[in-house]
């Protein structure tokens, strides 16, 4: 049997086998100077010495052998194991090393921690997993150890992976016990904005009462967004926080209890944020990496609960992909493939633009997302430029506005059998690229920007408005694609020997087959790289390319949308939440109002709208194709778990369970901050 007890003080990051990932690393915050409360870790050994008694070990294998096999399910076999544990006793050993610890540490009430060997690692935070208890007294330490050790087999986590983890031995169970802390004030930190995923942007929430409230979901906290070197607020909300959760004396478990106006005032100072923010910082360099941590404070000092690497974030956040100074504004959202993505910066460039929108713009971003989709963004700065310029021609010149409306409704007839003819109508790719340089500017750039003019300026001409909508009623993308784009790549793939052609659109950049710059190896590093799930960036600047495949690009989006928090919608089929893992998805919605996953299903084109989506509803987080809370914030299970399941979710919609039916067709939209209710169920 290996050590039954390490003090926090002994440990470190490199201890998670025996001390588990919540026990390593309260050790390396104190060496990290960070104020800890003290307290001991029953180490691995301890549980690996329960269950490996002849009574316990045999059973126990055989039931989550028949959970795996699909024999019983996690409640059937969590009920069976629970049966096993309850008839054995803690060995006498084990009982004398946590009481000699706890007669040590002298505490007259304890924190009784789970701390798995797998928990708050690089890739999984077992969110809410496993068991915690508080205000314990000394002589219930054993029985809450064995509570810890149970939880490892609970329906929730059997579903998140421990059955089989347990099985290989690759789990196992620390128990930490700490001197408690009876937080007045709690709350969580992130090092680096979890979204957003901006490495110089910090993120702190706060609650009255214990950090539970948080993650539960069930409140939504006061948030501030911390600039990182200079601790100052960026943007913060006051979060209304009906209940809290408090320790009464004599119960292990929290109780809710509804607060007064003070639940809608600020829950620390502005001065206590910078504090804490100073410390999240001194922690991130010391860790030398981004991390979560949870906090509270007591008679006005902060105490450091955890701290856990953050498990989301892209392998590319930290790098410099776009340029963050254009001042970027989304401008449309379509199904371009890379190839014709890539062909869009030549449309109004100083080389194509005829003056139609009074000047010419050298640059744009493209960004494709998680649905495959190709996201364009304009400098605002130009933005502003097509409005202006669409002003003028209405005030100053409409015959000349309505003469552009006429050729392009004329390149229709012009421009339709030239592509039809496919690549034997154009003698080299300058001469098609000036064709579509022509088409865009007129067909689809400035009959556009007439209709946003007209909307937004309440313009009331039917006839500008009649060619605008014409115009724009037609379109030879379609065409351009199916006839020239296509054919192109997939000429060039075959001509090098690459073995899916098919797929070449996806693959190349537009100036790539211009410079006659292709080659095999660029096709197939590239074609691996999407298959691995990789996403496109592309942005022109000044004339200059810069392209990137990186693993996730919704953070990006996110960030480029300035969707750090909630905001209002005026809409009455629209919700407006935070986000905490972005992305779009449409589906019918299944409404849960039940706290656990028993005897429920979901689909994975159906859209799970909860109140709260705690760790007992996994089963259907795991199976669901997005996710809509009513309560939370950026670090309640919900969050978490939706960022490991990289599912798009909004959460703290206040309301999705009552305005949001089972069965009614509704739309996520994180760039948005919104679900949209597109269908109402049609009642029988």
């Amino acid at each position: 049997m290996g050590r039954l007890i390490y003090q926090l003080s002994e440990l470190d990051s490199s201890l998670v086998a025996e001390a588990g990932g919540k026990g390593a690393s309260l050790g390396e915050l104190m060496r990290a100077r960070a104020p800890v409360p003290p307290g001991f870790v029953v180490t691995s050994a301890a549980f690996r010495s329960f269950f490996s008694a002849t009574v316990l070990q045999r059973p126990m294998l055989e039931i989550m052998q028949a959970s795996k096999s699909n024999e019983i399910d996690y409640s059937q076999a969590h009920q069976r194991i629970r049966s096993c544990i309850e008839a054995v006793e803690v060995p006498v050993e084990i009982c004398e090393a946590v009481q000699i610890a706890a007669e040590e540490l002298a505490a007259p009430r304890v924190s009784v921690r789970s701390s798995a060997t797998c928990e708050d690692s690089a890739t999984s935070a077992w969110a809410g997993q496993l068991e915690t208890y508080l205000d314990v007294t000394p002589g219930e330490i054993i029985e809450k150890i064995r509570s810890c050790w149970l939880s490892l087999f609970s329906e929730s986590a059997l579903a998140y992976g421990g059955c089989h983890g347990f099985s290989t031995g690759e789990i196992s169970v620390a128990v930490v016990v700490q001197q408690m802390v009876q937080s007045d004030i709690s709350g969580i930190g992130f090092s680096v904005h979890p979204v957003t995923q901006e490495s110089e942007i910090q993120l702190i929430e706060a609650c009255l009462g214990l950090g539970e409230a948080i993650v539960s979901g069930r409140i939504t906290p006061d948030q501030f967004v911390v600039e990182r070197g200079s601790c100052q607020i960026l943007e913060s909300i006051t979060g209304d926080q009906k209940e809290a959760l408090w320790i009464r004396e004599g119960n292990s478990k929290p109780v809710w209890q509804k607060l007064d106006s003070r639940g809608r005032q600020p829950k620390i100072t502005q001065q206590q944020v910078s504090e804490y923010s100073a410390l999240l910082n001194q922690l991130h360099k010391h860790y030398g990496h981004p991390i979560d941590t949870e906090w509270a404070i007591q008679d006005g000092n902060f105490q450091v609960l955890q701290a856990r690497p953050i498990t989301t974030l892209a392998a590319e956040y930290d790098k410099t992909l776009i340029d963050d100074s254009q001042g970027w504004q989304f401008t449309v959202r379509r199904p371009f493939f890379l190839l014709a993505a890539s062909i869009l910066p030549y449309w109004l460039d100083a080389k194509h633009a005829d003056n139609t929108l009074g000047g010419h713009l050298n640059e744009a971003l493209l960004i494709q997302d998680e649905t495959g989709m190709m996201n364009l963004f304009y400098p605002h700065t130009s933005s502003e430029a097509f409005l202006d310029r669409i002003g003028d021609l209405f005030q100053n010149d409409r015959e000349q506005l309505i003469r552009i409306l006429r050729y392009g409704l004329g390149i229709y007839a012009q421009a339709a059998p030239v592509i039809e003819q496919g690549l034997s109508g154009f003698e080299n790719l300058a001469e098609l690229e000036d064709l579509f340089a022509d088409i865009a500017q007129h067909t689809t750039v400035f009959p556009a920007w007439v209709l946003i003019y007209i909307e937004a300026h309440q313009i009331e001409d039917p006839e500008v408005r009649a060619l605008a909508e014409e115009i724009r009623s037609h379109s030879l993308y379609p065409v351009i694609e199916r006839n020239i784009l296509q054919p192109l790549a997939l000429q060039t793939a075959e001509q090098l020997g690459f073995v899916e052609p098919d797929r070449a659109c996806d693959l190349l950049l537009w100036s790539e087959l211009k410079a006659g710059t292709v080659t095999r190896d660029l096709l197939e590093s590239r074609f691996e790289a999407i298959q691995n799930g990789k996403r496109f960036i592309f942005q022109m600047i000044d004339g200059q390319e810069e392209f990137h495949l990186v693993s996730q690009t919704g953070y990006l989006l996110t960030r480029l949308s300035k969707q750090r928090k909630l905001q209002a919608s005026s809409s009455t089929n629209e919700l407006t939440g935070q986000v905490a893992w972005p992305g779009i998805f449409q589906g019918r919605a299944r409404v849960v109002l039940k706290l656990d996953a028993l005897g429920l299903t979901i689909s994975p084109d159906e859209v799970l709208v909860s109140i709260q989506s705690n760790p007992a509803l996994m089963p259907l987080l795991q199976q669901c194709g997005a996710i809509v809370t009513d309560d939370g914030g950026i670090a309640c299970h919900a969050a978490i778990l939706a960022r490991e399941l990289k599912k798009p979710t909004l959460i703290g919609t206040r309301e999705a369970t009552i305005r949001i039916q089972t069965g009614d067709l509704i739309e996520i939209d994180t760039y948005a901050q919104v679900v949209r209710i597109l269908e109402k169920k049609q009642s029988k």
